[in-house]
C-alpha cells in the first residue's frame, strides 16, 4: 500500500522513471514474498487438517475471465485464451481456493514459455465432473520431473534458480484433491505441457 501511494504522488512525470521502475520492482518481489509465505500457511493447514472450504456453485464462464482482470498485475490477460463454454454447469468450489488453484497454473504456464505465445484454458462436462486444462506452448516438464512435481519441495530441474520454495504445484494438488477432484499433468518437452483438473459438478 505504501509502494502503491510512492507511485501516486510521484505522478506520470519523466524524471522519476528510474524512482517507478524501482518501486515496480519491489512491488514484484513483495508479492513474490507474499505468496511463499500464503503457501507456507495452506501447507500448515493441510498437516494439522484444518484447511478451511467456504463451497458455492461458480459459473467458471464468467469466473475465469473476472480473475484475469483482478489477477491483471501477475497474469498476462492478453495472452489467455479462454475456451468456456456459457453452457457449462457450475461447479462446487470454494471460490478464494478456486482461484489459488488456477493463478499457479497460469503463472507456471506463463513462466515456461516464451512471451507473446498463448496459453489455452478450457472446461468440459464429464459425467458429474467438470475438467478444466490449462495448457501452454512452452519449453515441456522432462519425463524424469513428470512423477515428481506435486511433491512438497520438490525443484525440478527445470526450473531457473531462486524461483519459488518447490510448493506451488504441491498446494495446488491438495485444494484440487481438498474438492473431490482429481489433478494430472500430459507434457512433452519443446512442446508444452497441459494440467488437467477435474471438480465436482454443483
Amino acid at each position: 500500500g505504501q509502494l502503491d501511494l510512492l507511485l501516486h504522488l510521484l505522478g506520470p512525470r519523466e524524471a522519476d522513471a528510474p524512482i517507478q521502475a524501482t518501486i515496480g520492482a519491489l512491488k514484484k518481489a513483495l508479492r513474490r514474498m507474499s505468496r511463499m509465505v500464503d503457501d507456507l500457511t495452506e501447507v500448515t493447514h493441510f498437516d494439522a487438517g484444518t484447511l478451511p472450504l467456504q463451497r458455492e456453485p461458480i459459473a467458471l464462464a464468467d469466473f475465469v475471465p473476472r480473475l484475469l482482470e483482478r489477477n491483471a498485475e501477475v497474469i498476462e490477460g492478453d495472452r489467455v485464451e479462454v475456451a468456456v463454454p456459457a453452457s457449462l454447469p457450475a461447479v462446487q468450489a470454494d471460490p478464494a481456493r478456486l482461484e489459488r488453484i488456477l493463478i499457479n497454473l497460469l503463472s507456471n504456464a506463463q513462466k515456461y514459455s516464451a512471451p507473446g505465445t498463448p496459453i489455452r484454458i478450457s472446461a468440459e462436462r464429464q459425467d458429474a465432473m467438470v475438467e478444466i486444462r490449462v495448457a501452454d506452448q512452452g519449453q515441456g516438464i522432462p519425463a524424469a520431473d513428470l512423477p515428481y512435481i506435486f511433491d512438497r519441495f520438490y525443484r525440478a530441474s527445470y526450473r531457473r534458480a531462486g524461483e519459488g520454495i518447490g510448493l506451488g504445484l504441491y498446494i495446488t494438488k491438495a485444494l484440487v484433491e481438498a474438492h473431490g477432484g482429481h489433478i494430472r499433468v500430459e507434457s512433452a518437452v519443446g512442446q508444452g505441457t497441459t494440467f488437467f483438473i477435474t471438480l465436482p459438478v454443483a
